[in-house]
């Protein structure tokens, strides 16, 4: 990925990137600010790589990303699109679920206050949701879910209570 291609999806991109990269804050990315020699030196002073091993590490990151991409947008050029369900039982495309959770985020951050513990508390949600809304944008269903099998197999018994707590909820809800 050549740098202008990198300054132009910088915005699409700072969700994948997060999840990449977790120790770098919301703030370095606003200091990287699409710039892959500030991204190379904050990956070197948060993750104590040298010049070279930042590098490779960007680029091997990034080609996998173009591929991913050319792939997904092969696969919108063929008419075949992964689709997921929306509130009303109404099938959507993932990427649509993830901008609505990114304009969610969006609303959050206009209508929370900006100061005290509830601003602080916004601000945090809207920045996970803008991450989970860039996390559905960029992939496509069969990967989110292959995520989520990894993560429960990695992490059995948390993910068997939150499905329990899940079940939980669901059934209070329907039972109303």
């Amino acid at each position: 990925m050549n740098t202008d291609t990198f300054e132009g999806q910088w915005r699409q991109m700072r969700g994948e990137l997060r999840s990449w990269w977790g120790k770098l804050s919301e703030n370095d990315f606003e200091k990287i600010a699409g710039k892959k020699d500030r991204l190379i030196g904050m990956l070197q002073e948060k993750y104590g790589y040298t010049r070279e091993a930042a590098q490779q590490e960007m680029d091997r990151r990034f080609k996998g990303y173009d591929e991913r991409t050319h792939t997904s947008t092969a696969t919108q050029k063929s008419g075949k699109t992964e689709e997921g369900a929306n509130d009303n039982g109404v099938l959507q495309p993932i990427s649509a679920v993830g901008e609505g959770i990114g304009s969610l985020a969006g609303a959050i951050r206009e209508k929370a206050p900006h100061e005290g513990v509830v601003g602080t508390a916004a601000t945090a949600v809207a920045e996970k949701l803008d991450v989970a809304g860039s996390y559905l944008q960029e992939k496509d269903l069969n990967r989110v879910m292959g995520d989520v099998s990894s993560m429960i197999r990695r992490y059995p018994v948390p993910s068997l209570l939150i499905g329990l707590g899940l079940g939980y909820l669901l059934a209070r809800t329907t039972r109303r």
